[in-house]
C-alpha cells in the first residue's frame, strides 16, 4: 500500500524544522497525485468464494434448466424445470417439463438433503419466478406444448408447501424476465406460442387484483432476456438486459448487445452501454445468464452463453439457406457440417460465461470479476440468501443439465490500518482537550451560553458554515453530485441571498433584545405558550438532526474498517457528548473554526485528486462530465415533484430563511460576537463561504463520477449505501495518513454539528423551559442544568441514529431536507408574523402554525409534491391563516419595539 503523511499544523520557530516538515510532506503526499492503476479482474476492494451444496437430481444424474426458484422463510423452493432423460439431446432425445417441488432446508448449511414436498399445478418451465417475503411467485412459462398466463405463489408453512393462486398474465408468456421490487412484480419480453411479444407488464404486490400494461419494450424482441429492480440516480429502476431477437424472413437473428433501463417515475425506457467489460473489446452476451441487484447500484451478472457462438447458431440456418439461394455450395457444406457438429462440442467450446459480469447502475461501466467453472452455465437459477447467492443447475452446454447447487458469495476488503488511527484518534484527543480548556475559562452560564461575547466577528461565521453544513456537505452532498448533477447547487447560493434580509430585518431583535434563547421574543411578541411550543419544536428538530450528522460519519468509517456501525456511532456520540458539555458554546465555535479549516483543507485536496486522476486528467474530466451532463445546474420545467430551478431556488430560500431565522443553534452564533455589527459580518461570510467554498464539494461529487467512470473496477461491487462513496474513494485510493486525515475531516465536520445542535438543545431547555419555571434558579444552579441536559439530548440523539442505522434511505440529503420542512417551516412563519404583521395575535399565529403544519405533513404522505418547497409552503400556509384568522380573534398584545414597524431604526 502506498503511504503518505498528513500535513502538520505546528508551530516552531526554529525555521529548519518548518522546512523539514514541508519537504517530508510533500515527499510523502506526491503520489497521492500519482495516475492511477486499474486491473482488468479481480479488484483489491472486493473478495468472491465458491461453495457448493449437495446437488439437486431431477431425472437419473442431472438437474434441470429453467426452473422456478426462491425462498420461503429459510427453505429454499426450487420446482419445475427441463431436461432430456435417458436418450441425449444429441441422439434425438425429447426434452421432458417437471412439476416437482424440491425443498433445501437452511441454505447456509450444506449439511441438509433434498426432499421433494409437493406438485405444481402443471409441469413447467422457462418462465419467471421472484421471491417476496411471502413466497416465492411463480409466473407463466411454456409446458412444452404452449405458453401459459397462470401465475402462483409458493409457500412452506410447518414443514408444508401451500400454493395460492394469484392474477394471471393478460398474455400466455415464456422465455422472458422479471424481477420484484419498488412494491411490484415487473415482467417483460419473451413469447407467446412461439410469437415474440414486446410487452410490459406490472403487478403491485402484495393486494394487486390486475395486471398493468406498460410501455411496450423499445427495438427488437428480447427472447431469454435478464431483469432486475436496481438503484439509478433518482430511484429504482426495471433493467431489462441482454437476450436475443429470433430470425425473420426479412431479418436476421440478433443477440443483444445491450440492456434497457425503465425509469419507473418517468415511465420512459432508455439503453445502457454495450456490454464491453472495462479493459477488453468482446461483447459479453447475457442470454440464458441470471442476474441478482448488488449493494446499491451494481447488478451481477451469472453465466450466460457466449456471444460468437450463439449468434452464429442462431442464424447458421438462415446462412444455408443464402448461400444455397447465391450457388455457394462449398459455404452451404460447411455451414450444414457445422450445424451437425454443434452438439457434439465439449462444454469448454461452447465458452460459457465464467466470469461474473458486473454492472454499475449510475456510471453504465462494466466490468468482469473472478471466475470460476461453476459459472459457465445457462438457463440456471439464482437466488439470493443471507447476502450470498445460490445457482441451482443450468445448461453445462446445449442439451447437457448440470445437477451442481452452487453458492457465490462477494463481500468487500476494509483495513483502517494503524496509521489512520493514529490520526483520527490524535484527532478526538484534540477536541477533548479543547473542551478541557475551555471548561476552565467558564465562570457563568453567560460564559456557557454565549462565550461572554468574546468571539470574533469572522469565527462566528466559520462557526455557522461548520455547523450548518456539516457532514451533510461532507459526504451526502459529493455524492448527490456523484449520482446526479449540480442541480441542488443554487440552494447554497440562496444562503448569500438570504443572508441580506437576515441581517437587515432579523439580527436587530436579537442583538437589541438581549435574548438567550431566540424564542424568548415569541413570548414578548405573542405569549409562553408560543414560546414554549417553538422552543419543544426546535428541540425535536435538533435530536432528529443530531441523530442524522452522528450516523453519516458512523456509515463511512463502518464501510472503510468493517467495524460495527453501531459500535461508531456510540462512540462518536460520546466524545461529543464530553467535550462540548465541558466546554460550552466557546469550546463548540473554536472547536467549529479547527474543524472548519480541515473539512476545507480535505475538500480542496480530495477535489484535485479525482480531478488530476481521471483518465485524461483535467481535459478527461470535463469532457466526461459534460457528455454525461453532470454540470446540469438547471431544470427549467415545471414540474412540482422533483428538483426543478424553481423548486430549488423556491426550497433554498425557505428553507434557509428557516434556518437563518428561527434555528437556536445559527442566532447563538449571532449573540456570541461584541456587537450587532459584528455580528452581521459573520453572518456574511458564511454566505460568502456557502457559495464559494461549496463548490468543492459539487467538483468531489462530479470528480468521483468521472474517476469512477474511467476506473469501474476500483468500485466496491457491495457498497450498500452511495452516501458512502467519498469516504470509500478516500480509503480505496488515497494513502495511508492521508487519508486517515480525510476521515477525520468527516468527523470534524459531524462533531461541529453535534455539539452545536447540543449545545443549543441545552440553551432552549434551560432558558425556555428550566428557568420559566424555576426562575429563581441561581447561575450555579442553571449551569448544572445546562450540562445535564447536554448529556441527556446527546444520549438520545445517540439512540435515534441507531434506530437509523436500520433503515433504507436513498439519500441521506434528501431526507436532512424533508425533516427541516416538515418540523421547522412552523417556526420560520412564526418569526415571520411577529415581526412583519403587527395584527397577528398570539391566538391566530397558534392558529396558523397548527394549519400550516398539517398542511406540510399531508403533502408529504399523501402528495407527490417535493420535499423541497414543504418549508415554502408551511411558512406561507401559516401565515396567511394566521392573518385570516386575526380578523376573527381580538387580543390586546405589547408591541413596542417588537415589530419592524416600531424597532427604533
Amino acid at each position: 500500500m502506498r503511504a503518505g503523511f498528513p500535513f502538520l499544523l505546528k508551530r516552531n520557530t526554529a525555521m529548519k524544522n518548518k522546512v523539514f516538515f514541508l519537504l517530508l510532506s510533500v515527499l510523502l503526499l506526491w503520489p497521492a497525485f500519482l495516475p492511477a492503476t486499474t486491473p482488468p479482474n479481480d479488484n483489491d476492494h472486493n473478495y468472491v468464494t465458491y461453495d457448493a451444496l449437495p446437488p439437486l437430481r431431477v431425472s437419473g444424474r442431472q438437474g434441470v434448466s429453467a426452473p422456478f426458484a426462491g425462498m420461503s422463510g429459510q427453505t429454499l423452493l426450487v420446482a419445475g424445470g427441463c431436461n432430456f432423460p435417458g436418450v441425449a439431446a444429441t441422439d434425438g432425445g425429447a426434452k421432458q417439463y417437471y412439476g416437482n417441488v424440491f425443498a433445501y432446508d437452511n441454505p447456509s448449511s450444506d449439511e441438509g438433503t433434498w426432499r421433494v414436498v409437493g406438485s405444481l399445478p402443471h409441469a413447467v418451465a422457462y418462465g419467471v419466478s421472484v421471491t417476496t417475503p411471502e413466497g416465492v411467485v411463480c409466473i407463466g412459462g411454456t409446458d412444452g406444448r404452449r405458453s401459459l398466463k397462470s401465475v402462483f405463489m409458493l409457500s412452506m408453512k410447518d414443514g408444508n408447501l401451500h400454493t395460492t393462486a394469484l392474477p394471471s398474465l393478460p398474455v400466455a408468456l415464456d422465455n422472458m424476465s422479471g424481477a420484484w421490487g419498488n412494491g411490484y412484480v415487473y415482467v417483460a419480453g419473451g413469447q407467446t406460442d412461439g410469437v415474440p411479444s414486446g410487452k410490459f407488464f406490472r403487478l403491485k404486490y402484495p393486494g394487486g387484483k390486475t395486471w398493468e400494461t406498460l410501455p411496450d419494450i423499445p427495438g427488437k424482441a428480447r427472447l431469454q432476456p435478464v431483469a432486475v429492480v436496481q438503484t439509478a440516480a433518482t430511484g429504482p429502476c426495471f433493467y431489462l438486459m441482454g437476450g436475443y431477437a429470433p430470425a425473420t424472413e426479412k431479418e436476421r437473428a440478433v443477440v443483444h448487445r445491450n440492456g434497457l433501463i425503465y425509469n419507473i417515475q418517468t415511465q420512459e425506457w432508455t439503453e445502457t452501454s454495450p456490454v464491453i467489460p472495462q479493459g477488453t473489446t468482446s461483447v459479453k452476451a447475457l442470454t440464458g445468464a441470471v442476474a441478482v441487484p448488488s449493494g446499491c447500484a451494481h447488478i451481477v451478472f451469472i453465466g450466460g452463453v457466449n456471444y460468437e457462438v450463439f449468434s452464429a447458431a442462431l442464424n447458421r440456418m438462415g446462412d444455408i439457406a443464402e448461400a444455397e439461394r447465391a450457388g455457394k455450395t462449398d459455404i452451404a457444406a460447411r455451414l450444414k457440417l457445422e450445424a451437425y457438429n454443434y452438439m457434439y462440442h465439449p462444454e469448454s467450446w461452447y465458452n460459457f460465461n465464467n466470469e461474473l459480469i458486473i454492472y454499475h447502475t449510475l456510471t453504465d461501466t462494466w466490468v468482469t470479476e473472478s471466475h470460476s467453472p461453476c459459472l459457465a452455465r445457462a438457463g440456471a437459477a439464482v437466488v439470493e440468501h443471507d447476502g450470498s447467492w445460490i445457482v441451482v443447475n443450468g445448461e453445462k452446454k446445449p442439451g447437457v443439465r448440470a445437477d451442481d447447487v452452487n453458492v457465490v458469495t462477494m463481500g468487500a476488503r476494509t483495513d483502517f490500518g494503524l496509521l489512520n488511527w493514529s490520526v483520527l484518534i490524535v484527532y478526538l484527543l484534540g477536541m477533548l482537550l479543547l473542551g478541557y480548556y475551555f471548561m476552565r475559562r467558564e465562570n457563568s452560564s453567560e460564559d456557557f451560553f454565549k462565550g461572554g461575547g468574546r468571539i470574533p466577528w469572522w469565527a462566528a461565521g466559520i462557526s455557522i458554515y461548520a455547523t450548518m453544513l456539516s457532514a451533510i456537505t461532507y459526504m451526502a452532498i459529493p455524492a448527490k453530485a456523484y449520482a446526479t448533477d449540480w442541480t441542488y447547487y443554487p440552494m447554497l447560493i440562496t444562503i448569500l441571498i438570504v443572508s441580506f434580509p437576515v441581517i437587515k430585518y432579523y439580527l436587530p431583535f436579537f442583538r437589541r433584545l438581549n435574548v438567550t434563547s431566540a424564542y424568548e421574543y415569541l413570548e414578548r411578541r405573542f405569549n409562553y405558550t408560543t414560546r414554549l411550543m417553538a422552543s419543544l419544536l426546535f428541540i425535536i428538530f435538533m435530536v432528529a438532526r443530531m441523530a442524522l450528522v452522528l450516523y453519516l460519519p458512523s456509515l463511512a468509517l463502518t464501510t472503510v474498517t468493517g467495524i460495527d456501525i453501531y459500535t461508531c456511532i456510540v462512540l462518536m456520540g460520546v466524545v461529543t457528548i464530553i467535550y462540548c458539555t465541558m466546554g460550552g458554546v466557546e469550546a463548540v465555535i473554536w472547536g467549529d473554526v479547527i474543524q472548519g479549516v480541515i473539512l476545507v483543507g480535505g475538500a480542496l485536496l480530495a477535489a484535485g485528486y479525482l480531478i488530476l486522476n481521471t483518465e485524461g486528467g483535467v481535459n478527461g474530466f470535463f469532457d466526461i462530465a459534460l457528455q454525461n451532463d453532470k454540470f446540469r445546474l438547471f431544470d427549467w420545467s415545471f414540474d412540482y415533484t422533483k428538483a426543478t430551478f424553481w423548486i430549488v431556488i423556491l426550497g433554498g430560500l425557505a428553507n434557509n430563511l428557516i434556518s437563518y431565522t428561527s434555528d437556536q443553534t445559527v442566532i447563538q452564533r449571532y449573540l456570541t460576537t461584541k456587537d450587532e455589527k459584528s455580528a452581521s459580518r459573520g453572518i456574511l461570510m458564511n454566505g460568502i463561504m456557502s457559495a464559494f467554498i461549496s463548490v468543492a464539494f459539487y467538483a468531489i461529487g462530479t470528480g468521483l463520477y468521472t474517476f469512477f467512470k474511467t476506473h469501474p473496477s476500483e468500485l466496491d461491487y457491495t457498497m450498500s449505501n452511495s452516501d458512502a462513496i467519498f469516504p470509500f474513494f478516500m480509503m480505496s485510493q488515497l494513502p495511508a495518513g492521508l487519508a486517515g486525515l480525510l476521515i477525520a475531516a468527516i468527523f470534524a465536520a459531524t462533531m461541529s454539528t453535534i455539539s452545536s445542535n447540543i449545545n443549543s438543545v441545552s440553551t432552549a431547555f434551560s432558558i425556555d423551559v428550566y428557568k420559566k419555571f424555576k426562575p429563581q434558579s441561581d447561575d450555579h444552579e442553571m449551569l448544572l442544568v445546562a450540562r445535564r441536559t447536554c448529556v441527556i439530548a446527546g444520549i438520545i440523539g445517540v439512540l435515534l441514529a441507531v434506530l437509523m442505522a436500520t433503515w433504507n434511505i436513498l439519500s441521506l440529503l434528501d431526507y436532512f431536507n424533508t425533516i427541516l420542512g416538515l418540523l421547522s417551516s412552523g417556526l420560520g412563519g412564526l418569526f415571520i408574523m411577529g415581526i412583519f404583521f403587527p395584527r397577528i395575535n398570539a391566538r391566530s399565529a397558534l392558529i396558523g402554525f397548527v394549519v400550516g403544519t398539517v398542511v406540510v405533513f399531508y403533502l408529504n404522505y399523501f402528495t407527490p409534491v417535493s420535499f423541497l418547497i414543504f418549508g415554502a409552503v408551511g411558512m406561507v400556509v401559516s401565515v396567511a391563516v394566521a392573518l385570516l384568522a386575526s380578523v376573527f380573534t381580538r387580543e390586546k398584545h405589547r408591541q413596542d419595539g417588537l415589530t419592524w414597524s416600531s424597532l427604533k431604526k
